[in-house]
């Protein structure tokens, strides 16, 4: 069986597919800029992937006690956040789960400051602006990186492919064509971006690259 993932995989999770084909191409190039740094009190922080933690935690090396209440997308996102010192208050499958509890949130105790700080991408979903808008939250934006598409022509067939972002699958469509084989995402974004043109879709248990390997072993 040929498995196509749309990202390099670490050892570890190549492992996970020893007894497959597996080709890895990566679709997408991640970079995190220079200098930027937190300089005020964050009250309402949300962080809706690992990369936007990895820039200001780990390239920009911001603090910890900047932070006061954060919120995030995503148990992997959450895990490099503890492993940087923050206590995570809130915990989503994805951004617009995020944002309806947010909402919910703010209009039950009154007394939190009606405004969230979020830490995001270039290429980032617009769900959870619109739905705090809705709820006249303001949302302050920090792109702490930038996601460039680099599409790569696939010249050989497989049994399923691994998506792990929406632009992931943009970028694959600029130079492939969706196929009949089975698609796995990492999450219901991707899922959803994926459901506009491939016609098998699946999506991981878990929002992280192990368990959309483990549902692909599963699937096929």
């Amino acid at each position: 069986m040929k498995i196509l993932s749309t990202k390099i995989l670490t050892d570890i999770q190549r492992e996970l597919l020893a007894s497959y084909e597996v080709e890895e191409v990566s679709m997408i190039d991640i970079s995190f800029g220079e200098g930027f740094k937190i300089t005020e009190k964050i009250e309402n922080a949300v962080f809706t992937s690992a990369n936007s933690v990895r820039s200001v935690f780990k390239i920009h090396q911001n603090k910890a006690n900047w932070f006061k209440t954060v919120y995030c997308v995503g148990t992997k996102t959450q895990s490099l956040l503890e492993k940087y010192g923050i206590k995570v208050a809130v915990v989503a499958n994805n951004a617009a789960e995020l944002a309806q509890v947010l909402a919910h949130k703010f209009s039950e105790e009154t007394h939190l400051l009606k405004e969230i700080s979020w830490f995001c991408g270039n290429l980032k979903n617009d769900d959870l602006p619109s739905i705090m808008a809705e709820n006249g939250v303001l949302v302050t934006e920090y792109k702490v990186y930038t996601t460039t598409l680099v599409p790569q022509k696939i010249n050989k067939p497989f049994d399923a492919i691994l998506f792990y972002s929406p632009s992931g699958i943009k970028s694959y469509l600029q130079k492939n064509k969706a196929t009949l084989a089975p698609v796995v995402c990492i999450g219901v974004t991707t899922a959803t971006e994926a459901l506009n043109s491939f016609e098998e879709v699946y999506i991981a248990d878990e929002t992280t690259v192990e368990s959309v390997i483990a549902k692909v072993k599963e699937i096929i």
